[in-house]
């Protein structure tokens, strides 16, 4: 069973660093279909479709359950507002999980290539990286590590980051936002996540 690398936001309170690099989008001929979803998102350029990295080019399931889109405008303002309230860290949320998880089961997540993102991010290279932000003010156990960022490097050496790393393998009741970014083999893309622990 593959398990992602969960690390704990600053909405839990914890200290860390979390590197991300911003690597480019090649160009890429012209998809043949319309915009996909969330179509009311700004920042689609049909040349370079995964450029504005909000998750159109992979798919996900957390606790076997699907991440979806939140599909109309109005429901991604309500949200929006919502989360800014919560904390201001949380980007974007263009996506949910519309069941309540169990506490177990939301830190079993899972990313695959969709037909879409296939061409432009490829299969996956690696391990979903996953940060999860606790909205509401649940205490979550974690310990400082320090780890090499490959995609990052100084004097042709890579850099050393600091994050924090969940050691719980269960998440308190509550609303969360993970962040799933996503390693295919030819790029990268991320996904906001919206989801509830019962």
């Amino acid at each position: 069973m593959r398990r992602a690398l969960f690390r704990a936001g600053a909405a839990a309170c914890l200290a860390g660093m979390v590197v991300a690099v911003l690597a480019g989008c090649a160009q890429v001929p012209r998809s043949g279909g319309a915009t996909p979803p969330p179509a009311y998102a700004s920042g689609y350029f049909d040349r370079a479709p995964c450029a504005d990295r909000i998750g159109r080019c992979f798919g996900a399931t957390i606790g076997g359950q699907p991440v979806e889109v939140i599909a109309t405008r109005e429901e991604f303002e309500r949200l929006r507002a919502q989360l800014r309230a919560l904390n201001g860290g949380v980007r974007d949320v263009y996506w949910t999980v519309r069941r309540p998880l169990g506490s177990a089961e939301a830190l079993d997540v899972k990313t695959f290539a969709n037909d879409f993102g296939r061409a432009y991010v490829g299969e996956p290279r690696e391990e979903a990286d996953v940060t999860v932000y606790a909205l509401d003010g649940q205490d979550l156990d974690s310990e400082t590590e320090h780890v090499a960022s490959p995609d990052v490097r100084i004097g042709g050496r890579p850099a050393v980051v600091q994050q924090e790393t969940l050691t719980q393998d269960t998440l308190p009741p509550g609303r969360y936002a993970f962040a799933i970014k996503y390693l295919g083999r030819a790029n990268w893309d991320r996904k906001w996540v919206l989801l509830s622990v019962k």
